[in-house]
């Protein structure tokens, strides 16, 4: 690798919830003292140019805002070899969901605010309750029907007055 080196490393940043790419993102790389910016376009993608020194890595500090989202801030260790950035997924200000980094197997984000396996609160209850729903109707016995004996019904079907025109004397 010659001294130095200017390497574009491409990144995308979308919407957690729809998928959706978001534009007009800021992107902020600062590493070693240096600081790059720049903004996503239409399909939320991103390119950092980098001056690459004589080394095999570098360390920065990986910072996206956009609009409608909570910031992202992530420590980051960029190699000449891997270009791709991967996905970063922003949420809402009002969400309980972490911002993530989705880079695939070659992962070189290490993100404070990464957490893929949380799961928030009020989900949690959501399911225990059907749960316990569930176990309540399977558990419950089957409703059973008193028989009824019918020798022991009396119907009272005339009235006492047409006894009394039968009585013979």
């Amino acid at each position: 690798m010659s001294k130095n080196q200017t390497i574009t490393y491409l990144g995308r940043v979308l919407d957690q919830k729809k998928h959706a790419p978001i534009s007009g993102a800021k992107v902020s790389l600062n590493y070693e003292g240096h600081s790059v910016s720049t903004y996503t376009d239409l399909e939320g993608i991103y390119r950092l140019t980098v001056n690459f020194n004589n080394s095999n890595y570098l360390q920065g500090q990986l910072s996206i805002q956009a609009n409608g989202y909570k910031s992202y801030n992530s420590f980051i260790k960029l190699s000449p070899k891997q270009k791709d950035l991967g996905d970063v997924r922003l949420v809402e200000p009002n969400s309980n969901l972490a911002s993530y980094s989705n880079i695939g197997s070659s992962s070189n984000f290490s993100s404070q605010s990464q957490n893929e396996n949380f799961i928030p609160l009020p989900i949690i209850i959501a399911i225990m309750i059907v749960m316990f729903l569930i176990m309540a109707i399977a558990i419950k016995p089957s409703p059973q029907k008193n028989p009824t004996n019918r020798r022991n019904t009396v119907i009272n079907i005339y009235q006492q007055s047409d006894f009394d025109s039968f009585i013979i004397t």
